[in-house]
């Protein structure tokens, strides 16, 4: 079979680097997406993100005749829709996610394949179907979550095996036939199973690195430096590989999906919603700390974004720190490199003795610390 593939959401984070590799591997690819000025971006081939590799992936795209529209009805001329806008537990999410899924199944032919490929809550995909159902169109719909670290998506997306949310094995099969364009290998479940790995998944990275922090905290409370004490532990211990540092745990999936994943499946023992007060403990210990080891009310900020080398500010807990140091009247003055707007480091040198990195880029090793009082929240 040979496949047209529209992108809903094809301008973001999910989306737009999978629309690139796509139309790389040869597939006639559309973009639907209503920032334009996204948009207009990608017609130039200037990445509107971070991601590495991206230049060179988006220049070929375009030059293999990736398109690009605001307009949803130009889903009608594929046969392969991917929607790759996803929900969360709160109610403008869902509404939102469910307005996109609407207009798709009165603009999407007849016959045609739908992927759904981020986070939905349980017996989503089910609605989804119910829907179309209703609709009486022959549509084929598959939960395919994407599993992709960001930064490294085009790294990625070849290496890592898709799962696939079918109905049947047949319905995989015609879906897998797609994959197998993309020389991506794919693992067949149900859709119920599709939708718990999603959840699962980000929800266990949130709690592993929440556990870090648990610790922490306790470290922090006993004046105990648990940073240098996991460092010492690790030291040719092989067992212990792989264990995060201490650090923020923010960004657009994990704390997300981790609600999400509570709000289908429930959280019986409040292990979970631990995980998440256990992180505000952490920030609060951090202001205890700037209180005690800095003098005066000013500090200089080292990064603003979730996780470091990246350009991306959503959920990110360097902000949520940000804000309360605001509120408790400390003067901060943002360095964020990866983001238009923000001051030199060297620039405001004269501003304050008090450095705090709260998103440790590799720049920052390169910067000169003499004379300042540093505190380091992390660097995972």
């Amino acid at each position: 079979m040979k496949f047209k593939v529209a992108v809903v959401g094809g301008a973001g984070h999910i989306g737009l680097p999978l629309s690139c590799f796509i139309q790389n591997k040869g597939i006639q690819t559309i973009i639907i997406d209503k920032n334009v000025e996204a948009l207009s971006l990608i017609k130039q081939s200037i990445p509107p993100f971070t991601e590495k590799d991206f230049q060179s992936n988006l220049t070929n795209a375009n030059k293999a005749g990736l398109e690009v529209s605001s307009d949803i009805s130009d889903i009608k001329n594929c046969n392969l829709v991917i929607v790759t806008l996803g929900t969360s537990s709160k109610k403008e999410d869902k509404e939102l996610f469910e307005g996109v899924i609407s207009d798709v199944l009165n603009e999407i032919k007849n016959e045609s394949v739908l992927l759904l490929r981020s986070t939905v809550e349980k017996g989503m995909v089910e609605n989804v179907e119910k829907e179309s159902n209703e609709q009486s169109k022959n549509i084929l719909i598959a939960y395919c979550p994407e599993r992709l670290a960001e930064g490294f998506a085009f790294e990625e997306i070849e290496l890592l095996p898709q799962i696939v949310g079918c109905k049947n094995e047949i319905e995989y099969k015609k879906v897998k036939s797609f994959f197998d364009l993309l020389k991506i290998e794919t693992i067949y479940v149900s859709y119920s199973e599709a939708e718990f790995i999603k959840l699962f998944l980000n929800t266990y990275r949130y709690s592993q690195f929440s556990l870090v922090n648990y610790f922490s905290n306790i470290a922090r409370n006993n004046s105990i430096d648990f940073k240098k004490i996991l460092d010492l532990a690790k030291q040719d211990y092989p067992r212990l590989n792989g264990i995060p540092d201490p650090g923020f745990v923010g960004g657009p999936c994990l704390i997300k999906d981790s609600k999400t994943f509570i709000n289908s499946y429930g959280d019986q023992d409040g292990i979970i919603e631990k995980l998440h007060i256990t992180n505000e403990e952490f920030i609060n210990l951090i202001v205890l700390e700037i209180g005690e080891k800095f003098e005066g009310k000013k500090i200089i900020q080292l990064g603003l974004t979730f996780k470091p080398n990246s350009d991306d500010l959503r959920d990110s807990q360097s902000i949520v720190l940000n804000n309360i140091l605001k509120k408790l009247d400390y003067e901060v003055e943002i360095v964020e490199p990866n983001l238009k707007g923000y001051k030199n480091y060297e620039d405001i040198l004269s501003f304050s003795k008090n450095v705090l990195i709260t998103t440790f880029h590799d720049e920052f090793k390169d910067y000169n610390f003499d004379g300042k009082k540093v505190i380091v929240v992390g660097n995972k």
